[in-house]
């Protein structure tokens, strides 16, 4: 279960891992974000100095990589670590849409996101489906400023965020702004979700966003079809995203959970002896492989040049992430017994990360509609 294929990709897994294993082991991680004031961006820095947040962006902005595969090697390394940093929310879904922007601001946002230096994600909530219109409305001011009104609720990472890219409905069309968190009339409520990342919900209450904080595209204009389709192409990458992040999570509770059998002694025997739970275990491994190769066939389509099944391949990647998670991370509690739930043991976490993953960028009955053609 590896999505590295190139050298370069091999290399980049390797570092990160290795990074990982010394500042982000399970008691470090779960006493920092456990503490009366989490630091939920202690690894920030030194992702950006290995450059892993560069491999989200191609050499012309700044960066090495910013391809599919490279995406997934780097995700399902973090999952596997249970890594918390905003990498998926940052670097992947905000810098699809900087990449693509010609906004005069957009080349230095992109700068600061890559040294780390500054946290943008993006504040969208269209209710189940998250390719729906935008939940949040503007309304252009003849000087061609725009007023934003409206609530987004559970925008991950937005206690860390020092700016965010809202999607707005705008006379009909779609429309990307780039909003300080300090902006007059916005409105924080943050808080901790079953992760252990933070979230907040958002209140734009008459928000003034000059002209010149809406994102421009070279296709399309500032708003309409050419912010749409930008818009949509990165809710793709950031679903492509969380199910490489969930192929990690279940190579990691795999290989907890058959080990947990092999040396685990009930009625003086290996709890692997027993034929039941063997069948158990090989059911929790065939779903990893379907997921990993759901994850592989999303990522040829993102990386092809052919727009048709892209979709439609990205929406079955999400599917199989939270049908694969739910069976893997249920039987691996299951399995653990009572240490299973318990706070100090991994499995716990990685098992709450997945029950929060089959609820962000829509469920698996979103998708399901979605690979129909019927959303």
């Amino acid at each position: 279960m590896n999505f590295a294929v190139t050298e370069e990709q091999h290399q980049l897994e390797d570092s990160l891992r290795r990074l990982l294993s010394e500042t982000n082991d399970f008691e470090s991680r779960r006493r920092r974000l456990r503490a009366a004031a989490p630091d939920r961006l202690a690894l920030w820095p030194r992702l950006a100095e290995l450059g892993v947040i560069g491999a989200a962006f191609d050499e012309a902005h700044g960066g090495f990589a910013g391809d599919p595969r490279t995406m997934a090697v780097v995700l399902a390394a973090l999952g596997e670590s249970l890594a918390i940093e905003p990498f998926l929310a940052n670097a992947v879904i905000v810098g699809r849409i900087l990449q693509r922007s010609t906004a005069n601001f957009a080349l230095a946002l992109t700068e600061d996101t890559i040294a780390g230096r500054h946290v943008c994600v993006l504040a969208h909530d269209a209710g189940a489906n998250p390719f729906a219109a935008p939940g949040i409305a503007a309304k252009r001011d003849p000087d061609d400023a725009a007023t934003l009104s409206g609530r987004l609720r559970c925008v991950r990472h937005a206690d860390v965020a020092v700016s965010f890219l809202v999607p707005v409905t705008e006379h009909g069309d779609v429309a990307i702004y780039h909003i300080p968190r300090d902006a007059a009339g916005l409105s924080l409520s943050a808080y901790r979700l079953m992760d252990d990342a933070g979230g907040g919900d958002l209140e734009f209450d008459g928000v003034r966003a000059a002209s010149t904080a809406r994102l421009t595209f070279a296709t399309g204009g500032d708003s309409g079809s050419g912010a749409a389709d930008v818009l949509r192409e990165a809710l793709e990458w950031g679903v492509l995203g969380l199910a490489a992040e969930a192929a990690g999570i279940a190579r990691a509770l795999n290989r907890a959970t058959f080990s947990h059998l092999s040396t685990r002694r009930q009625f003086g025997v290996p709890l692997a002896s027993f034929q039941a739970l063997q069948h158990r275990a090989a059911d929790m491994f065939i779903a990893a492989e379907e997921l990993t190769a759901a994850v592989n066939h999303a990522i040829e389509a993102l990386a092809g040049a052919a727009k048709a099944g892209r979709s439609q391949a990205v929406s079955a990647a999400k599917v199989m992430a939270d049908v694969a998670g739910r069976r893997i991370g249920h039987e691996s509690v299951q399995m653990h017994g009572g240490m299973g739930v318990s706070d100090e043991l991994n499995v716990s976490h990685y098992a709450r990360r997945l029950a929060v993953m089959r609820a962000e960028l829509g469920n698996a009955n979103t998708h399901r509609l979605r690979f129909a053609g019927m959303q």
